[in-house]
Parts: structure tokens; C-alpha cells; sequence
């Protein structure tokens, strides 16, 4: 049996790239470009987010449904960025906590 991911968006299939085939990095370099990338994108969703409100304003959106499905697409990301950063500083906090 067969599991295929998540097609794109912002899903764990397309956060975490494929290192089968990469070059060697640090563990530090690789959560690094995975927070900048996950940080670009939740910038993106806000922009778009803003735009669509911006167009709404002003008329040239007469669609609020597709507003409101923007706006709760960039809150539900930046509700995950929230998340995903409070666990990487717990467990950072938590490693900081052992004793060698």
C-alpha cells in the first residue's frame, strides 16, 4: 500500500525538503532556511491577506467570502508559526536545562 503527501500549500510535505539527494548540512543551517521559509510564507499569506482587504475597500473585490477564506488562511498560519516557534524554544530551553 502506497501513501502518497500532501499535494502544495503551506503542508509539511512542502515545509520539509527532500535530503535523500542533498549535500551534507548542519542540523543548525537546516532549521534555519526551514524557519526562513516558513516565516516567508506566513509573510506572503499576510500580504495577500492585506491586498484582499485593501480590494475590498475600495471595490474592486466584491467577493467577501474569498476575503474572509484569505484573511483565515494567514491567521491559521501564523497561528502554526506561533506554535512551531514555542516548541523549538521549549526544546531548546529544555536541552539548555540538561546536565552534562
Amino acid at each position: 500500500m502506497e501513501i502518497n503527501g500532501i499535494g502544495s500549500g503551506i503542508g509539511l510535505g512542502a515545509a520539509f525538503p527532500d535530503v535523500s539527494g542533498a549535500k551534507s548540512t548542519s542540523a543548525v543551517e537546516g532549521a534555519g532556511k526551514f524557519f526562513s521559509e516558513l516565516v516567508s510564507k506566513v509573510n506572503n499569506m499576510q500580504t495577500q491577506s492585506d491586498q484582499a482587504i485593501q480590494g475590498l475597500a475600495t471595490g474592486e473585490n466584491k467577493n467577501l467570502h474569498e476575503v474572509m477564506i484569505s484573511m483565515e488562511k494567514a491567521s491559521i498560519s501564523f497561528q502554526f508559526l506561533s506554535q512551531v516557534r514555542n516548541k523549538a524554544v521549549e526544546a531548546y530551553q529544555e536541552v539548555m536545562r540538561m546536565q552534562v
